[in-house]
């Protein structure tokens, strides 16, 4: 019997959310691995699934957890060659990986390096995977302004240190003196309040945004010429409709970015040279998961829901294996 946290309806995690005890099938699908989970990260996106407010609505029973790193301990057909093997991997919905165990096609694993340990692999996958392709998708250039929303949180310091490494400058915005210090900590040159930023972000070349809400038309009039915003998530809610007549005046770029829903099933091998990246960076320090908090899998719901709130900063990671206690 292995443990998992399972919701059965849609609503807050701390409501719907719970600790079940489920047998693991004997068999793995061909093709599939199992793993024992020794970290997995906690995003807002498994907030809105326990909220039915994800664009892809899992079946019920339902484990969130998206991303995850453990070890291969059993596998199907055609994929015995990676029992063993330490890896990060996503998993499918609605088998997510707040459980003990996760089975997840082998084709979604990559091996994960001595070098970096199970906790900080598994700070990689949904912020860091979504930050690279938001800068990829917006063609971020050495020298050029970035604007960041929710700076502090974990996108927005995934955003910040892949821009600085990239040779952009980075300004970033979040709420209250103590996450504008974070900002600031992680690399961004300039960190701002919600309701001032527009004085310092002027003709930006990119803006990121996982908040939207009416950030996004405010973020529009920071463009600068042929400027470029990605819209990588909703947490303050849908924006309002967009004008194309103020998109087609800059000459600007509205690009949307999912990493989770798609990437890695439609770009696996991009999502592959994506992880071998973020590994060299972090061996050279130049990313560095900002993890703030570990805690048990019991604890998880209470997470999510301080998560939802904005009591967080930077990563939670949900410990599994035999060094949680």
């Amino acid at each position: 019997m292995t443990r998992r946290l399972v919701a059965t309806s849609f609503g807050e995690p701390t409501d719907v959310l719970s600790v079940a005890h489920r047998s693991d099938s004997s068999e793995v699908s061909p093709g599939s691995v199992r793993i024992a989970v020794r970290a997995t990260g906690l995003n807002f996106l498994d907030v809105m699934l326990c909220r039915g407010e994800y664009p892809v609505r899992p079946d019920f029973p339902m484990t969130p957890g998206v991303e995850t790193a453990g070890r291969v301990v059993a596998a199907g057909p055609g994929a015995e060659q990676q029992i063993g093997q330490e890896v990060v991997a996503c998993p499918a919905l609605p088998h997510g990986a707040l459980g003990e165990t996760v089975d997840i096609a082998a084709g979604l694993v990559v091996p994960r390096p001595p070098d970096v340990d199970p906790v900080t692999a598994a700070a990689l996958p949904v912020t860091y995977q979504t930050a690279w392709f938001a800068l990829e998708r917006a063609r971020l250039s050495a020298g050029e302004t970035v604007l960041v929303h929710a700076g502090a949180g974990g996108v927005g310091i995934a955003v910040i240190q892949l821009a600085v490494a990239r040779g952009a400058r980075v300004i970033a915005t979040a709420g209250g003196p103590a996450k504008l210090d974070v900002c600031r900590a992680h690399g961004a040159a300039v960190a701002a309040g919600y309701d001032e930023f527009e004085k310092a972000a002027t003709e930006v070349d990119v803006v990121i945004d996982p908040v939207g809400g009416d950030l996004l038309g405010r973020s529009l009039d920071c463009l600068a010429f042929e400027g470029r915003l990605v819209s990588v998530g909703m947490a303050a809610g849908p924006p309002p409709p967009v004008d194309p007549a103020r998109l087609i005046a800059r000459n600007a770029d509205l690009i949307g970015v999912s990493w989770g829903s798609r990437y890695p099933w439609a770009r696996p091998d991009a999502v592959r040279e994506a992880y071998h990246e973020l590994f060299r960076l972090c061996a050279t320090g130049a990313v560095r998961p900002p993890v703030t908090r570990v805690v048990p899998l019991e604890e998880a719901p209470a997470a999510l829901a301080d998560l939802a709130a904005r009591r967080t900063t930077g990563k939670v990671i949900v410990r599994l294996d035999e060094e949680a206690s």
